[in-house]
């Protein structure tokens, strides 16, 4: 593999994403995600948090990475996911990115069905096929990487992402990446891991964070595990946490969230 992995997964999803479209065609799934206008629930607005309140959580389903190997050999991700809602969950993550995470988009319409919360997709998205699946098979938001897009795709699909009532969930992992994400509409992710080479930057996330304007909704992504990592995001004005492995490797699901939130996260309004 190259040492550039978001060059290579890129390369493996459009790959991949050409092959499928012989059978479904694009838009065959277009004409499925428009039918499901209306029935979006609020990805953004959950994930809002108010002064003083504790760390809004998307809680994230996912077999496996490429960092991390399997998580989970008896994957049940509907499962899963309605353990995170009952613990307190604002929001759910999935992963279906196939080849290397062992995820599928049947994983998030699975989940979808099972909570009441909003569903994000999470893969890497370098083609609009992408977006009408995900909002076919019922996600509420789609996360858009700004390091695997140029400028013009990451207007171009966040605005067909805004069409068929989809939200996103803009990524960066950089400080020069900021204007580009505050150029969208959606909530903005910082990343620990630097997904070209899959290092893992301890805390980066919080020397990102206070530099986006505070009325954009800020999550914190990537390689947390701690109760005084929570304390610090709080600190630095995040609105919410992105959390996978540690939830997924722990032997209990209900204590792990203990001992990161002291107690469940409280839910938002409407949430």
């Amino acid at each position: 593999m190259s040492r550039d992995f978001l060059t290579t997964i890129a390369r493996e999803r459009k790959e991949r994403l050409d092959r499928e479209a012989v059978h479904v065609p694009t838009a065959e799934l277009r004409s499925r995600a428009e039918a499901r206008l209306g029935d979006g629930r609020p990805f953004a607005a959950a994930l809002r948090r108010p002064a003083g309140e504790p760390l809004r959580v998307i809680a994230e389903a996912k077999q496996a990475s490429p960092s991390a190997g399997t998580l989970k050999r008896d994957y049940d991700p509907a499962a899963i996911a309605a353990e995170y809602e009952r613990l307190g969950a604002n929001a759910v993550s999935v992963l279906t990115e196939p080849l290397r995470f062992h995820g599928s988009i049947e994983h998030l319409a699975r989940v979808r069905d099972s909570v009441s919360l909003p569903v994000l997709l999470k893969d890497f998205v370098v083609h609009e096929r992408q977006l009408y699946e995900a909002r076919a098979h019922g996600a509420d938001a789609a996360l858009l990487i700004v390091s695997l897009l140029s400028r013009p795709q990451l207007c171009d699909y966040a605005a067909l992402a805004r069409e068929i009532g989809l939200e996103i969930l803009v990524e960066i992992h950089d400080r020069s990446e900021i204007d580009a994400a505050l150029g969208l509409d959606g909530a903005i992710g910082v990343n620990n891991r630097n997904l070209r080479t899959l290092a893992l930057r301890r805390n980066h996330a919080s020397t990102i964070l206070p530099l986006i304007p505070a009325d954009r909704v800020r999550i914190a992504e990537s390689g947390y595990s701690t109760r005084e990592e929570m304390r610090e995001l709080e600190r630095v004005g995040a609105d919410g946490v992105l959390i996978g492995e540690t939830l997924l490797r722990a032997e209990s699901v209900e204590a792990a969230f203990a001992a990161l939130f002291d107690a469940a996260p409280k839910r938002a309004p409407g949430s």
